[in-house]
């Protein structure tokens, strides 16, 4: 005998975070250390520049390797482990594009808004605030790309959960970029930051659920499809900041051209004097 038709309609559909075993976990975890390692690099940069602009042009390299590389293509990889039985799975092209935007955006407003090494607390505090919030708009916005056989939900202390991780997590990261120079400890702050906002996605993700009944007529694109491109557009991303950090100046060159340009402009003394002798 059959099922009423609401129970049918309120069955909780099976799914699974991690169809393809430990593959997608390891793989955005990879992802999310390359990233954040890179970000820091380039946030080493961003402090000793000289200029304005090169500050700028550092400090948006920044945000596209934490936001772009170690956030969001983490998200993207752990994504696609994402599977409901019974129905297919489709991703709407621009809510995707829109939360990869959200998660540089965040970074690149979370670095401004925190203001370096010298900045203070309350500004740091504000920057992880910032930067929380759209790395949570990032997730979620990636999950409403989803398009399941039914109806996502989702359990509201987890989400809440999520959201604490991503602001704790996010203020740690730009702590990290404000004042971490040594390789060593950069590769111990990229592991910290990677394994945080790993942990912050399936913390959210652990709040999904999905209502039936079961549909295959979903509309979009198979993740399977986006993975190639978008893998291969990343790793051209990587290669491209792993050459331009190589090709840039060592940091003792820069910090001694600054010192050096200090030392040869005249002191306040001299002025004076020589301005008296006019």
């Amino acid at each position: 005998m059959a099922p009423p038709l609401h129970d049918v309609l309120a069955s909780t559909l099976e799914h699974h975070h991690f169809t393809y075993g430990w593959l997608n976990p390891v793989m955005g975890l990879a992802f999310a250390a390359a990233g954040s390692f890179l970000g820091l690099s380039a946030s080493r940069y961003a402090r000793a520049a000289t200029s304005p602009g090169g500050r700028l042009r550092w400090t948006l390299l920044a945000a596209l390797a934490i936001g772009g590389v170690g956030i969001w293509m983490m998200h993207f990889i752990a994504m696609v482990g994402f599977t409901v039985t019974g129905a297919d799975i489709a991703y709407d092209p621009g809510l995707t594009a829109a939360s990869f935007a959200l998660a540089v955006a965040a970074v690149g407003i979370g670095l401004f808004v925190s203001g370096g090494k010298r900045a203070g607390w309350p500004r740091l505090i504000l920057g992880g605030l910032v930067c929380g919030a759209g790395v949570v708009g990032m997730h979620y916005t990636g999950m409403a790309a989803v398009a399941t056989g039914g109806q996502v939900t989702y359990d509201p202390l987890l989400v809440a959960a999520s959201a604490v991780v991503a602001v704790v997590a996010s203020t740690v990261a730009l702590r990290f970029t404000a004042v971490i120079s040594r390789r060593g400890s950069m590769a111990l702050a990229a592991a910290v930051m990677s394994v945080a906002v790993v942990g912050m996605h399936y913390t959210g993700m652990a709040a999904v659920e999905v209502q039936g009944p079961p549909r295959a007529d979903v509309s979009g694109i198979s993740p399977l499809v986006l993975l190639l491109p978008i893998l291969i557009l990343a790793m051209i991303a990587i290669v491209g900041m792993v050459f331009g950090v190589l090709a840039s100046p060592a940091l003792d060159s820069i910090a001694q051209d600054a010192r050096g340009d200090r030392n040869d402009r005249p002191s306040a003394t001299v002025r004076l004097a020589d301005a008296a002798g006019q």
